[in-house]
């Protein structure tokens, strides 16, 4: 049994609703499901980089059950663009203040999530431009919300600690969730930023090899905020030093026999191998069609 859900629904929203969202809300689902590890007790999304479009909002499965955790909320109200979020299940609660409305507290790296952190509520305004003056998400590039969630039922010795990493524009009306994570112990504290155990440095798709599919997710992610798993820094910029530890690392024991003692591929050699596999692919379905 889950916990009951909670609700502070605010007026003059465009509602998320649509095929659209339920994509999306699907894609939540299963990045949560796919999170972390069976050995570590802090469980991890990996870099996500969900962008919640203007209007709309986002429900997270942080831990893959069959209950949404958090909803983000990217709305337009009638005095501007509108950023805010709300745990779900009772007796979660957001790290928060209050002032003259109640808002989300944006946390630095390395802050502690626990029972004396979160409340004194389940929801908060992230930013509202001038209608929230004291909204601390307005501008913000990788800061972390804070939050406890239930998991198995709603008695105070099920809820778990977690942060949330964003980027918000709210001027701009863009709300990126980059990455998320909790400890999967009840009442145990986590720092925000907390990724769990150390992998292989290079392995930024956590496959257990340092490989040319690592070499792929480098390239997809060159320039982005929030660093790769098991890259230089968790906090990013993803750059040539993330390419250097890659390249260290190729070959290496995490790399399997077939790589051991490999050359480091260029990049231009590993675009060409990426080119020729969709193109092999690209036969095969031609093949495939009847004439």
């Amino acid at each position: 049994m889950h916990a009951p859900q909670q609700s502070n629904a605010l007026p003059n929203a465009i509602p998320s609703g649509g095929a659209a969202n339920a994509r999306r809300l699907a894609y939540a689902l299963a990045a949560g499901a796919a999170a972390g590890s069976a050995d570590a007790a802090v469980v991890w999304s990996g870099v996500q980089d969900l962008s919640i479009g203007q209007g709309l909002a986002q429900d997270l499965n942080l831990d893959g059950d069959a209950f949404t955790d958090v909803l983000l909320k990217n709305y337009v109200f009638f005095g501007g663009n509108y950023q805010g979020a709300t745990v779900n299940g009772a007796p979660g609660q957001l790290a928060a203040f209050r002032g003259a409305l109640i808002y989300a507290s944006a946390l630095g790296s390395g802050a502690m999530i626990d029972a004396s952190v979160v409340g004194p509520t389940f929801f908060g305004s992230l930013a509202y431009g001038a209608a929230n003056p004291a909204a601390e998400f307005n501008d913000v590039e990788g800061a972390f919300l804070g939050l406890s969630f239930p998991i198995g039922g709603n008695a105070q010795a099920n809820i778990h600690y977690g942060w949330l990493r964003v980027s918000v524009n709210n001027a701009a009306g863009t709300f990126v969730v980059n990455d998320w994570a909790y400890d999967d112990d009840p009442g145990v504290g986590i720092l925000t930023g907390d990724t769990g155990p150390a992998g292989t440095p290079g392995d930024f798709n956590e496959d257990g090899l340092v490989d040319a599919a690592d070499y792929s997710v480098w390239r997809d992610n060159l320039g982005a905020q929030v660093g790769l798993p098991n890259g230089v820094d968790n906090g990013g910029p993803v750059g040539q030093a993330d390419y250097d530890l890659w390249a260290a690392g190729f070959g290496g024991p995490a790399a399997g026999e077939a790589a051991a003692g490999a050359a480091v591929p260029e990049p231009s050699t590993l675009g060409l191998l990426a080119a020729g596999v969709l193109g092999v692919a690209a036969l095969r379905r031609k093949r495939g069609r009847p004439g």
